[in-house]
């Protein structure tokens, strides 16, 4: 007997236990590519936001250095986070270890990055180390966590051929 409430979505292979065609498959994806996108951008909007709070505090509560430190602290932050976006809409169409390979390598890149600029503005005397600290670690870990947070309480829908030449 089928099933006729207008308010549930219809049946499809993927509920009925078998295993989901192409287009299925297809829809997964799309669905699950807007759900890490999603996750990524609040990251780094979360980020941006807490980075903001720490530039109010550093130009109200800082001293000779506060601002420009916390400034810097939150252009870094950014630089390890955006590249986190490019990264993962760049490697989620590609196999597994494609892309373990483009995410490890911008996270390597980022990180060099990172550890060349902490290196040549540790001697700026124009800066205060401590907001630089703040704002770039309040950034990248709220960014971070935002990140895992939206992608655990998303509901991720497997992505599984019925052949293996369907992938």
């Amino acid at each position: 007997m089928p099933d006729e409430n207008p308010r549930r979505p219809a049946r499809t292979d993927a509920d009925a236990g078998t295993a989901p065609g192409g287009d299925a498959i297809a829809r997964a994806r799309a669905h699950n590519d807007r759900l890490l996108m999603r996750a990524l951008l609040r990251a780094i909007l979360a980020g941006i936001v807490i980075d903001l709070l720490v530039i109010a505090a550093a130009a109200t509560l800082g001293g000779a250095g506060a601002l420009p430190g916390a400034l810097v602290g939150s252009g870094l932050a950014l630089l390890v986070t955006l590249p986190t976006l490019v990264s993962a809409r760049i490697a989620r169409p590609l196999p597994a270890t494609s892309s373990a390979v483009v995410l490890m390598g911008s996270w390597l890149v980022k990180m060099f990055l990172l550890v060349i600029a902490l290196l040549l503005l540790g001697d700026a005397a124009w800066l205060s180390r401590p907001w630089l600290g703040l704002a770039l670690l309040a950034g990248a870990l709220v960014a971070a966590v935002t990140e895992a947070v939206g992608m655990v309480r998303s509901r991720a829908r497997l992505e599984v051929a019925e052949h293996p030449s369907e992938q």
